[in-house]
């Protein structure tokens, strides 16, 4: 069947997009209402001369939120976990593998806290937060000039340059010429191709979702929209003459007001500037996933659309859907839930009026209004104000000047705002320790009252970690395994507690799900910490009376879980690990020559135990070389599986790669390339 042409596909893009919420009008503005009131804007109806001051309870209830949720998702603890299909050890070593490589990928790059830590406050102040993940391939070129070279320099210049292109580095000599001298001068580009995973944060201004979607995969269309200079464009891939007539940045339209507000304490969002140079001239180009039948079978496949103005730029199959959305609260049957922020909008907006109305009839009761009879009193006296000034009048002062009297509200008023107070606090769970207790009373109830209230706080805060869990980063953990899978064609080795491990993802065959370690009343590392000290002494006392219900390898599971509560890496530089037996041998010969040191005590005490030392001495020698055989047979009965492994390795390899050339010829198609574009 034929495919769609651009100009179709093109139509049904732009109808899929101007149907998104992000040109929602309702939408947006109220995510612009929930960060304003986060920056403690004012509202634009204050009356100069009176108080001004907006509260900030939005302010307040996320910034106390984020400390909690951020010891939850970037502690030292696993959030999610890989679970094996079946009992089969490989399952179980493959789910454990997953699980640590893919932790490693998302909460150890270098940008990685920056961009976790601003998806959750995301999702916390706006409607949702979104992250968007995948692989992508990055050319980084760099130019160098060597001048005054001789021959035997430029000999072994161009051996280093060579060993470069031996590893996958592109060398260019872009200029060569002689000197006057003899010597030599060359100038060389050199491009490097980094392929890495990558997870970035995409603002809500940014973002593209079909209005009505219930999740991201639900979606007809989802993606985002960026600003990317011409160069960069070029530097993709894409076709320079086409990038060259590409719309500027100054012919898109705003959506929103979003980056002013975001910007404003730094002089507001930056005006696209006219630069000369087209090749650092802006073009806001569109990353789309939308589910079209292009090939016109019927069913509606998803597909990868770059475009930038009217021109579609790349158009490939695509089936993951590499954003992950996050909401504080979800609402039942839809992708796009609700802020912590949005709870408290109208909570702000009262007290900030109270609070007003409170400090200007404090400035009202603090510099009263007078009567005056201006025939009897010098208006010139009494407008002067000075210590011990003097006000003259012909008349009786009580009649002559009389003071007008404010009545002081603020008693009465400041219950008004403790009662608006606790409202929000049950909105919140943010609660007040001594909320409602009477005096007399209070050293009788608050212990009791302050526990309840503060689990009842502390239940929404982790309701919110685990909503976040089980939806935002369950799909992002899901989507990075999948990426990895089939894009990482290579092992790599990471070190995790201190230990190197090594990471094969063409091993994985199994389609693992994703569980979450979130969870209610589960959320507090300290409460975690206990438990696990708890439960090493229990195990510690079934030890002791010989109990089968414990062994070495759980009790060092929970050491190595107390550690990592703890915040510290590196189990192995606090306990062996008796799985592993360079470590096990290690402790064997520290204990045997303790052993030694108690006897040569002895001997110096009991000198007829020197025939027992003798005795001792030998069992000990014998002992160790024992060990050192033991040591040497285990290296080389690891070299010997290394290399069996790496020969079946290259033998599956050689085999899948014959079977692919057989396919190609006999369909006459490039299944390959076909593959990588899935």
């Amino acid at each position: 069947m034929p495919n769609m042409s651009d100009s179709e596909l093109l139509a049904l893009v732009n109808e899929a997009e101007r149907d998104a919420v992000r040109y929602s009008a309702e939408f947006m503005s109220e995510n612009e209402k929930y960060l304003r009131y986060y920056n403690r804007e004012p509202f634009g109806d204050e009356m100069e001369g009176q108080s001004q001051i907006v509260t900030a309870d939005v302010q307040d209830t996320v910034e106390s939120d984020m400390p909690s949720l951020v010891r939850i998702f970037l502690g030292s603890r696993d959030v999610m976990r890989f679970e094996p299909i079946t009992s089969k050890e490989a399952d179980q070593q493959e789910a454990d593998e997953k699980t640590t490589y893919i932790n490693w990928l998302i909460r150890n790059q270098a940008t990685s806290f920056k961009v976790l830590h601003d998806w959750i406050k995301d999702a916390l102040i706006q409607k949702m937060g979104v992250v968007k993940f995948g692989y992508e391939e990055i050319d980084t070129t760099e130019v160098e000039e060597w001048d005054g070279l001789s021959e035997e320099e430029l000999d072994l210049i161009d051996t280093q340059l060579k060993v470069k292109a031996q590893k996958g580095i592109k060398v260019e000599y872009v200029e060569q010429s002689d000197n006057e001298d003899g010597t030599k001068y060359i100038k060389v580009r050199q491009t490097r191709t980094d392929k890495r995973f990558f997870v970035r944060g995409v603002a809500t201004e940014d973002f593209i979702i079909s209005r009505n979607a219930v999740d991201e995969d639900d979606a007809e269309i989802i993606g985002d929209t960026a600003m990317v200079t011409r160069g960069e464009l070029v530097a993709a891939g894409y076709d320079e003459s086409i990038v060259r007539r590409l719309p500027s940045v100054n012919d898109q339209d705003e959506v929103s007001t979003m980056k002013s507000i975001r910007f404003r304490d730094q002089g507001g969002d930056k005006d696209a500037e006219d630069i000369s140079h087209w090749a650092s001239q802006l073009v806001q180009v569109f990353y789309l996933y939308v589910k079209v039948d292009y090939d016109d079978d019927g069913i509606a496949e998803r597909r990868y659309i770059v475009k930038a103005g009217n021109v579609i730029l790349e158009n490939e199959q695509h089936e993951m859907v590499p954003y992950a959305i996050n909401s504080a609260v979800l609402m039942p049957h839809s992708a796009i839930g609700r802020g912590r922020a949005e709870l408290v909008t109208d909570h702000q907006r009262v007290s900030s009026v109270l609070t007003r109305q409170v400090l200007d009839n404090i400035y009202r009761v603090n510099n009263g209004r007078v009567v005056v009879n201006d025939d009897q009193t010098n208006i010139d006296d009494l407008l002067t104000v000075r210590p011990n000034g003097i006000v003259r009048t012909n008349g009786d002062p009580t009649t002559s000047v009389f003071q007008l009297t404010t009545p002081y509200i603020g008693q009465q008023a400041l219950q008004v705002i403790q009662y608006w107070d606790s409202l929000k606090a049950q909105t919140t769970g943010n609660q007040l320790a001594n909320q409602g207790l009477d005096a007399d009373r209070f050293g009788q109830e608050s212990a009791t009252r302050f526990q309840g209230m503060e689990k009842s706080g502390a239940a929404k805060v982790e309701l919110v970690a685990r909503v976040m869990a089980e939806t935002g980063f369950k799909k992002l953990y899901e989507g990075m395994a999948w990426y990895v899978s089939r894009y990482q064609v290579e092992e790599k080795e990471i070190m995790i507690l201190g230990k190197p491990l090594t990471v094969n993802p063409l091993a994985w065959i199994s389609a693992n799900s994703v569980t979450s370690n979130v969870g209610l009343a589960a959320g507090d590392d300290e409460d975690m910490l206990n438990s696990m000290v708890s439960l090493l002494q229990i195990h510690q006392q079934l030890e002791a009376v010989g109990s089968p219900v414990t062994d070495p390898k759980k009790v060092y599971n929970i050491i190595a879980k107390i550690t990592s509560l703890m915040g510290i890496t590196r189990v192995v530089d606090f306990a062996n690990d008796p799985t592993v037996p360079d470590q096990i041998l290690l402790a064997e010969n520290v204990q045997l020559k303790n052993v030694l040191q108690q006897m040569q005590q002895q001997l110096q005490t009991n000198p007829l135990a020197e025939a027992e030392e003798v005795k001792a001495q030998a069992s000990l020698i014998k002992a160790q070389a024992t060990q050192e055989l033991d040591i040497a047979t285990l290296q080389e009965n690891s070299r010997q599986f290394d290399a069996k492994l790496f020969a079946e390795q290259n033998k599956t390899i050689a085999d899948l790669e014959a079977r692919y050339t057989e396919l190609e010829l006999k369909f006459n198609t490039d299944i390959v390339g076909q593959g990588q574009g899935v």
